[in-house]
Parts: C-alpha cells; sequence; structure tokens
C-alpha cells in the first residue's frame, strides 16, 4: 500500500475534485505521481485553508493518459467517512461555521418563527439534522444572530440562526439539543 498526500488550497477545490457517484465516494487527483489503476494507497488530504488534513484507504480505479491531462480517480474504500472532510470544505466554500456534529437526513414538517414575534409562525421543513442543530428550509429565512423557536414533533427548541441561504435555508444551532433530535434520528 502506497501512501499519498496531496493537498487542496481551499474547500471549493476538494468539493470541485470529489467523485460522490460511487458508493463509497472519492476523488479526481490531477498530476498523480506514479499512480496506477489498481493501486491500493494511504490518502492523507489537506486542506490547506483549514490547516487540516483527513485520512483515507482507496483504490486507483482510473488514470487518464493523456499527457495534457493526468487524473487519477482514487474511490474510496467501503467504510471511509468522508463526511467531516466534506463539511469542512462545504463550510470553507460558503464561508459559514464548519459543523461540530455529523448531520443525518430529517424529513420533518416544523413550525418556526422569531423570539421578536413568536405568534408569526411560518411552516418549514427539517432538510437534516444532529445533535447540535439542523437545516430547515421554508417560506422566508431569519437573519443570521436571530433567536429562533423551533416546534418539532410536539417540542419547542429555542435556537439561534448561524447561516442563511438565499434559497430561505437557515442553519440554527440548539441552545439546549433536546429529544426531539433524538426523536428525528430515531425515525
Amino acid at each position: 500500500m502506497r501512501s499519498v498526500q496531496v493537498q487542496f488550497p481551499s474547500g471549493r477545490e476538494v468539493l470541485s475534485s470529489y467523485w460522490g457517484f460511487l458508493e463509497n465516494g472519492g476523488l479526481v487527483l490531477k498530476d498523480p505521481k506514479d499512480l496506477n489503476e489498481g493501486d491500493s494507497i494511504l490518502l492523507d488530504v489537506r486542506i490547506k485553508s483549514l490547516k487540516q488534513t483527513y485520512r483515507f484507504l482507496g483504490r486507483v480505479v482510473k488514470r487518464t493518459p493523456a499527457p495534457s491531462e493526468h487524473k487519477a480517480f482514487i474511490a474510496f474504500a467501503e467504510g471511509q467517512d468522508q463526511q467531516m472532510m466534506l463539511n469542512a470544505a462545504w463550510a470553507d466554500t460558503h464561508d459559514v461555521p464548519q459543523r461540530k456534529h455529523r448531520r443525518y437526513p430529517g424529513g420533518g414538517d416544523v413550525r418556526y418563527a422569531s423570539y421578536e414575534t413568536p405568534e408569526q409562525r411560518a411552516k418549514g421543513h427539517i432538510l437534516d439534522v444532529s445533535p447540535g442543530g439542523c437545516r430547515l428550509r421554508g417560506p422566508i429565512a431569519l437573519p443570521v444572530g436571530a433567536r429562533v423557536l423551533v416546534n418539532a414533533l410536539g417540542i419547542e427548541l429555542d435556537g439561534q440562526v448561524r447561516w442563511t441561504t438565499p434559497g430561505n435555508e437557515m442553519g440554527i444551532e440548539f441552545s439546549k439539543p433536546d429529544l426531539v433530535v433524538q426523536a428525528f434520528l430515531d425515525r
């Protein structure tokens, strides 16, 4: 097994090199040094802007021979969890805080409102959830820093908006993670 180090300037380049259509994910490396199809590798992926390195077991599944564009397609081995690297790359690309917890698909409808106007509830949808918060989409996005009440599965959660997107998505960090988070994870 060969040890290979690759450095990306920022999360944006990691995301553009990510090969997600494989069952276990992978990366496309430009100008690989002495990698051949079938090689098993231990890959250290460094994101320079974050000063973080992620390690994966993988295998070279394809190599392009064209001299102007040498590329190696690396498939991660089963059981390699690239989610932390992808979360860090996404956060770096979008200039949002890096996630502290692993996210799980949400799929639940909720009602939410600003602390300042709790009577003006909007209906939203939890896109993903973690022990520390959720990603929510609704008809309106509250501003970053706003305190928010989220009612999910009949439980009222207190949180704060940490980031938003133009598509009315919000990242909400819960003040006190509650049983509703476990209920979503158990679904």
